[in-house]
């Protein structure tokens, strides 16, 4: 009986690994039953025996991954505001920028970074009620903290550019990540240049082009208020 239950255990880890770079790669929509059982070296009654099929197995990864995510980003964004707190100063914005994109672009767990992208793409493409939970679980607790915090170390903005800029700042996430592979289109305008498959890089281009999104830039300020019609201002 312990044997059997042991070969169960197994086979079920082996299935939710294989889901999980599988899912990584190819999104949920690109992955089969048939082709994730054979890779995981089950069978397709052996997907269903352990979680109900494939959707169902899918919904497990992804709310670990976004409960991964979400206590990776707010531990490093609670040792952030510490070290500021000790020595009487603001949050560092680039601290709290790469704490950010470290969920997503990282050398120790990339696949989590991976799944967590595919994720969010998920819910802004085609969102149903499984991403709407994942997201209010898990996902909105970190944008509540993360806006604060990036407001609290940019404290020029106001509370609306805060968010206006962390939501901006998902999107040119999002888009580097989905632009990987062999048919990147930043490599091959580049021509070469640019390698999103340079993690390093990636991680290094991608917080400083935010970084600087939430810098003071004086001039462009004082462009924007002479637009402003003079009852506007005054609201």
């Amino acid at each position: 009986m312990r044997l059997n239950q042991s070969v169960e255990e197994k086979t079920k880890t082996r299935i939710r690994n294989v889901a999980e770079e599988m899912f990584a790669t190819h999104g949920i929509g690109g992955v089969t039953t048939r082709a994730l059982a054979e890779k995981a070296g089950a069978n397709m009654a052996a997907v269903n025996y352990h979680f109900g099929g494939k959707d169902n197995l899918a919904i497990e990864v992804f709310r670990d991954v976004a409960y991964r995510s979400m206590k990776r980003r707010l531990k490093n964004l609670d040792r952030i505001e510490k070290t500021a707190a000790e020595s009487g100063v603001r949050p560092d914005l680039g601290a709290v920028v790469e704490s950010f994109v470290d969920a997503y672009v990282n050398d120790d767990d990339p696949r989590t970074g991976l799944l967590l992208a595919r994720l969010v793409l998920k819910h802004r493409v085609a969102p149903n009620e499984w991403t709407h939970a994942i997201v209010r679980e898990n996902l909105d607790r970190v944008a509540e903290r993360y806006v604060i915090a990036l407001h609290d170390a940019a404290p020029h903005l106001t509370k609306a550019e805060a968010h206006w800029r962390y939501h901006f700042m998902i999107g040119a996430i999002l888009l580097t990540l989905s632009d990987g592979g062999p048919d990147s289109r930043l490599q091959r305008l580049s021509q070469g240049l640019c390698d999103p498959s340079e993690r390093s890089v990636l991680r290094h281009e991608l917080v400083a082009f935010l970084t600087s999104a939430f810098l003071d830039h004086p001039q462009r300020e004082t462009g924007r208020n002479e637009e402003v019609p003079a009852r506007a201002t005054e609201a």
